[in-house]
């Protein structure tokens, strides 16, 4: 997909960017900015788009991303009515202490934690917890106790182990070219997944020929547009498993699926395993608590 190029201040006070976000929602938003950014979700639940990477995300998912890697968030189009999203936000710039101090023994393991998160880095256990915690503090801070706190996280994600996020192959094009029909077109999918969606409409959607636009498609997002779909459906379908109590039927008609064969047949592909055993994997100590961080909790 194409991205938009995005500009990110900080104050004239700080050497990086913290940003509490609150909104109804999180839309569909392919951008890219030269900044790394760490991200942990308060209060939110959706599909995580890093790359050619598609995944769910709820309370306490925490990504750490490359310079210039584009990615977006979009969160549930099912969440009640006055709901809010919430996520913690943090952009630096790779020396954003100086030249000389980021390249200094010290900061030996950190400049390789961030030259790994160039695919982008999903963080989970006890690592992601602690950072997670530290990250709650920082809502109270300021200044050089602000700046130690995250020092503190960076240092403590070196030991972490983060899963990569982008495959390999995944080379980002921030070219304008296109831009906006990329866009318009993802974001008119990213939308309507749950209904009957055909790649003829997308590409009216794009204004051009069905040929041309599976040509374009393919080119630009890495991937066909069937299977972009199917994805993006599977991703859904597993955070409905993992956070309801939903019935399998359910999960593949609220996720887009009209057709339950094909449902297990599309998930078994994309998770290895079949929709039931994926939730008795992932099944949590309680009713409807399958796992998941307290969103009240970290919010606190």
């Amino acid at each position: 997909m194409r991205a938009r190029a995005q500009k990110v201040t900080s104050s004239r006070q700080a050497s990086f960017a913290f940003r509490l976000k609150s909104s109804p929602a999180f839309p569909f938003k392919w951008h890219f900015h030269p900044e790394y950014e760490l991200t942990l979700i308060l209060e939110s639940s959706g599909a995580r788009f890093v790359g050619d990477s598609n995944e769910p995300y709820g309370a306490g998912d925490l990504v750490l991303l490359g310079s210039n890697l584009p990615h977006t968030w979009l969160s549930d189009p099912f969440s009640p009515k006055g709901t809010r999203h919430k996520a913690i936000v943090i952009h630096f710039a790779g020396d954003f202490l100086g030249e000389d101090f980021s390249a200094s023994p010290e900061m030996k393991g950190v400049s390789k934690l961030l030259k790994s998160a160039a695919r982008g880095l999903h963080f989970e256990s006890r690592k992601r917890d602690e950072a997670a915690a530290a990250m709650l503090r920082m809502k109270k801070q300021a200044g050089l106790e602000r700046l130690l706190s995250l020092l503190g996280v960076l240092q403590g994600l070196t030991r972490g182990g983060g899963r990569k996020l982008a495959s390999p192959a995944f080379v980002p094009s921030n070219r304008e070219l296109d831009l906006r029909r990329i866009d318009r077109v993802c974001t008119f999918i990213n939308e309507r997944y749950h209904r009957r969606l055909s790649q003829p409409e997308a590409a009216n959607v794009a204004g051009m020929t069905p040929q041309a636009f599976s040509r374009f498609f393919r080119k630009t997002v890495g991937k066909t547009f069937v299977d972009y779909l199917a994805e993006l459906r599977v991703s859904q379908a597993c955070r409905l498993l993992l956070e309801t109590d939903l019935s399998v039927v359910e999960v593949s008609l609220r996720s887009g699926f009209n057709n339950l064969s094909n449902f297990n047949r599309r998930f078994r592909r994309l998770r290895g395993q079949s929709p039931r055993r994926f939730r008795a994997a992932h099944q949590g100590p309680g009713p409807g608590a399958r796992g998941a961080r307290n969103p009240e909790k970290l919010s606190q």
